[in-house]
């Protein structure tokens, strides 16, 4: 069952092996598929377990994820109206990136997510890293170079790096 308690999505999940992997993915595979919102993708938080497991499923793509992390996102955009089949009737407006590098225990050279995929590949990772989309509202105006990125990068000292000196960079 897909969980909408705050407490468990929020609470830090552990690395998994590829071995435990193969049965959470079973897990998720079936809760996606019975889950009465249609949804494109789920993580294992989502379904109570602690562990850094995610699946994405559309028409065009089916991708496995475990122990996946962000190397590097391009092109932020104001994506409308996300949802997450953990907050049934919420939607809000968040900052994505069009395009991200990911790389992860099963793909080991990368691979690029655009579009779509990659919008739904961050809300995943996201869940594993124990972030809401409620944490993503978006503030309706563009970001400035001066803002702290909303990819959430800190400096060592806690502060939060600009948006010109991380992602900025390049827009």
């Amino acid at each position: 069952m897909i969980t909408t308690d705050l407490s468990v999505l929020r609470k830090p999940n552990e690395i998994a092996s590829l071995e435990e992997a193969k049965d959470i993915i079973v897990a998720l595979e079936k809760e996606l598929a019975a889950s009465r919102i249609p949804g494109v993708g789920l993580a294992a938080p989502q379904i109570g377990i602690r562990k850094r497991v995610a699946i994405v499923r559309t028409e065009d793509e089916s991708i496995d994820l475990v122990n996946p992390v962000i190397l590097e996102g391009d092109h932020l955009f104001l994506y409308k109206e996300e949802s997450c089949l953990s907050l049934p009737n919420i939607s809000v407006d968040t900052w994505r990136y069009r395009e991200v590098f990911v790389k992860d225990d099963l793909h080991k050279a990368g691979f690029i997510g655009e579009g779509f995929i990659s919008v739904v590949l961050q809300h995943e990772i996201d869940h594993l890293n124990s972030v809401l989309i409620t944490d993503r509202i978006a503030d309706k105006k563009k970001i400035g170079r001066n803002d702290p990125c909303p990819c959430g990068k800190v400096k060592d000292d806690g502060k939060p790096i600009k948006f010109k000196k991380c992602h900025g960079r390049n827009s």
